[in-house]
């Protein structure tokens, strides 16, 4: 196994993280916050240095990575990176429990939004931390898609064609700096455009910049507490609803429009399977959004039904779509978003593969004798390719449901588990104050902190790939 690659882009990592923390302490100095400022700096210079130490030790060794390396770096950063990025929550003193600062830091980093912090006494620096953790984890998130995805071979079924997936054998670690450099170019001119949204339609700069960083990335960290009513006007929740929206999109899909600019390619971002599908859902919750309130509050089941959909979660008004069933706001939370995005769940071209599939199955079983095959968006694909989006829908439905058991194992009552489960493994979490405003992350133990945050590292993995790794048979070949 080829480590030093392994020790080489874990180097990058933190290298990164360091720039985000330098980033993070000149922000606190312009805010005025001085002693967070100094936190954050002499923080960034320890772990660059440490960052330096395993780049300037590894970088030369030549090696091609395989898939097992491949592998053990996407279990190895999910794991020790969220460490690092804890260490200026401790170091500032407003976090003094470092189960509650790693929590913290998994769910920023995984674009989850889930928090134990009251976002109104909050200091203003470490709100732009958790605001750029999230951005670069949406960042993190797509790039390891299409490595991951590449890797694992699953490309062909469904997934838009891109030359973002010229991969060759051996060269994963090689294109993850091109790919990383492509997504953060992406995301950070959605951004930048949600940021002037915002801004310009009255939206108090430092909260644009907190909601722009977070919106693409669909994290669902807010600046302030309680709904975005009060502080966001119309216009700018037109952008920040796009910024989500394209954040949910396919980023394949996007890339390639942008690159083109030809209109036909930006038309594909509109007709995508996987974006058609996802305005069905916006269009399925803003139906039993006005069915649970009234006409007069569909100009906040609107937004709220499209913060929903992308996974992102924001509060826009006290009645909202969190007026709707726990069950069916769970269960639309477990399919998430297009695949390539920075959304959880199950995607929704798994989904749509899996109940096409279920359509031939039954029109077989009404003609026995007849060969069907099955088709999708006008291509023949054979049974065998279904097999590992079978399996990875057994592997997500395992992992809810052992999440379920690990939570009410750990005391949580077992409403609560479901949704924190849900809430976890799905990546959104804001699910638990929708559907059980009643409960806060702030109430978990320490041990349920702990669990939430293995959920949600795992919901972020590829659940095949997190299985993988604990197979004998893989480590011996």
């Amino acid at each position: 196994m080829a480590i030093n690659r392994i020790i080489l882009w874990l180097g990058y990592s933190f290298l990164i993280a360091a720039i985000l923390m330098v980033v993070t302490a000149l922000l606190g100095l312009v805010i005025g916050e001085f002693q967070y400022g100094q936190i954050f700096g002499g923080t960034a210079l320890a772990v660059g240095l440490f960052g330096l130490v395993f780049v300037f030790s590894t970088r030369l060794m030549p090696a091609r990575e395989s898939f097992t390396e491949a592998l053990v770096f996407l279990i190895v950063f999910w794991s020790a990176v969220p460490i690092v990025l804890s260490i200026p929550l401790l170091a500032s003193g407003f976090v003094s429990d470092p189960i509650q600062a790693y929590f913290e830091s998994v769910s920023a980093i995984t674009t989850t939004g889930a928090s134990t912090l009251d976002p109104d006494v909050l200091p203003k620096t470490l709100h732009v931390w958790r605001s750029l953790l999230q951005w670069m984890g949406g960042v993190v998130v797509a790039t390891f898609a299409v490595v991951i995805l590449a890797a694992l071979n699953l490309k062909g079924t469904g997934v838009h064609r891109s030359l973002l997936f010229t991969f060759r054998k051996g060269e994963l670690f090689q294109r993850l700096a091109g790919v990383i450099r492509v997504i953060a170019t992406i995301y950070g001119l959605i951004s930048a455009v949600c940021f002037i949204g915002l801004a310009s339609s009255g939206t108090p700069l430092f909260e644009a910049l907190c909601l722009s960083l977070s919106s693409v990335a669909t994290g669902g960290f807010m600046p302030r507490g309680g709904g975005l009513e009060g502080y966001v006007g119309g216009v700018g929740m037109i952008a920040l609803s796009l910024s989500c929206i394209l954040g949910a999109f396919n980023v394949a899909v996007v890339w390639d429009a942008m690159r083109s600019r030809n209109w036909r390619e930006f038309r594909r971002l509109f007709s995508n399977v996987e974006h058609r599908a996802l305005f069905v859902i916006m269009g399925i919750l803003v139906l039993f959004g006005l069915i649970y309130t009234e006409l007069p509050h569909i100009g906040t089941v609107i937004p709220e039904a499209v913060f929903f959909a992308t996974s992102a979660g924001y509060d826009y008004h006290v009645i909202g779509i969190d007026m709707i069933p726990p069950v069916i706001l769970i269960s639309l939370a477990l399919i998430g978003g297009s695949a390539l995005s920075t959304t959880g769940g199950l995607k929704l071209i798994r989904m749509l593969l899996l109940f096409r599939h279920l359509e031939t199955d039954m029109d077989r079983l009404t003609h026995p004798s007849r060969v069907v095959p099955v088709l999708f968006r006008s291509r023949q694909l054979p049974d065998s390719a279904f097999l590992s989006i079978w399996m990875y829908f057994f592997g997500y439905t395992l992992l809810f449901a052992a999440g379920i058991m690990a939570l009410a194992a750990g005391g949580m009552e077992f409403e609560m588990a479901v949704t924190t489960s849900a809430a976890t493994v799905a990546n959104m979490g804001p699910l638990l104050d929708m559907t059980l405003p009643e409960y806060s992350y702030g109430e978990f133990s320490n041990l349920q902190l702990i669990l939430a945050s293995i959920l949600m590292l795992l919901g972020r993995m590829e659940v095949l790939a997190a299985f993988a790794a604990i197979y004998p048979r893989l480590w011996r070949s």
